[in-house]
């Protein structure tokens, strides 16, 4: 998990030192580290990996985000995130889900801000343990920390990392995985756009 999160924390950070002075140059110095208030879009796509029980896999996860930037300081936000399959042969899981989450920003530059954001994740689940299939519904706290570079007043990248406490219940399966809870840490990169 740590070689994911610092490679991919490594390649946006690369990338925006690179763009960064031919947009500074081309900039007049208006550009906010995001828009002070008004609606955002944003797609995301990433990596994750889960941690407990039988679920240990690095995969692949996009995400849907919409939210309200309130002033420059706070947003509120909702999201839709797809965990896709993980797992191995004894035991695997599907999960995918809606968040909603409150975003507090700390602005750096003009151009870019660091966030923190906490909310609630309402999840469907599926698990098969040695060919045995059970479905969960369930919700729960999620968390994380990210970054946003403004390119203009529209258009930002971001890069961000996030844990979902996800909890099995084990009860229904033949042989209990070791741990019915998967942590689940994510990071992603994604365009945000602000209107």
């Amino acid at each position: 998990m740590k070689k994911l999160m610092i490679t991919g924390l490594s390649l946006a950070g690369l990338s925006l030192a690179a763009m960064y002075p031919a947009l500074a140059g081309a900039q007049t110095g208006q550009t906010q580290a995001s828009n002070d208030t008004g609606i955002y879009l944003g797609g995301n796509y990433g990596g994750f990996k889960s941690r407990g029980g039988d679920f240990d896999d690095d995969r692949d996860l996009v995400e849907a985000v919409a939210g309200w930037q309130i002033t420059r300081y706070l947003a509120v936000e909702g999201n839709y995130i797809d965990f896709g399959k993980y797992g191995n042969r004894t035991a695997s899981a599907e999960v995918d889900g809606y968040g909603a989450a409150v975003v507090g920003s700390v602005p750096i530059s003009n151009s870019f801000s660091i966030y923190a954001k906490g909310g609630h994740f309402w999840w469907d689940g599926s698990v098969e343990v040695l060919n045995v299939e059970h479905s969960q519904d369930d919700e729960s706290w999620f968390y994380g920390v990210g970054a946003l570079f403004s390119i203009n007043d529209a258009i930002g990248v971001t890069a961000e990392y996030k844990r979902y406490d996800i909890e099995y219940d084990s009860s229904k399966y033949p042989v209990p995985p070791n741990s019915s809870d998967t942590d689940i840490d994510s990071v992603t990169v994604g365009v945000r756009v602000s209107f």
